[in-house]
């Protein structure tokens, strides 16, 4: 069998009073301030993707997984480790490795008003078998 590991697309999952309506900066102190998906008018890509790596005893166990984790990218397009979180997930090892990936992969950071800015992100991992 053929081991797959997907990594699905960036996506912020936030309610709020004001969801769906952007928010201007304030000032220009706007740069310390983090902004979710729907306040941005460019939301922040994945540049260089690191995939993680499927841990070896998970695989040969045929034990597949999935890790939900939350970190901000910030103006200059890396990931804040400060800020990691594992949201959810099925096996530790997953969300180390998963915490590996985030850590050597880069971003486009997100854009307000043609400025680059923080963006809160929460993204997905799949482990399958």
């Amino acid at each position: 069998m053929r081991t797959t590991i997907c990594c699905l697309a960036i996506a912020i999952v936030a309610l709020s009073p004001r969801a769906g309506r952007a928010q201007a900066p304030a000032s220009d102190t706007a740069s310390s301030k983090t902004y979710f998906d729907f306040q941005v008018e460019v939301p922040v890509k994945a540049r260089t993707p690191v995939k993680p790596v499927y841990p070896s005893n998970l695989r040969s166990s045929r034990i597949g997984g999935e890790v939900l984790v939350q970190f901000i990218v910030d103006e200059r397009g890396n990931a804040d480790m400060n800020s990691f979180k594992v949201l959810r997930s099925t096996d530790n090892e997953f969300s180390e490795s998963v915490r590996r990936a985030v850590r050597a992969s880069s971003y486009h950071p997100a854009e307000v008003h043609g400025r680059k800015v923080k963006q809160l992100v929460q993204q997905p991992f799949m482990f399958a078998r």
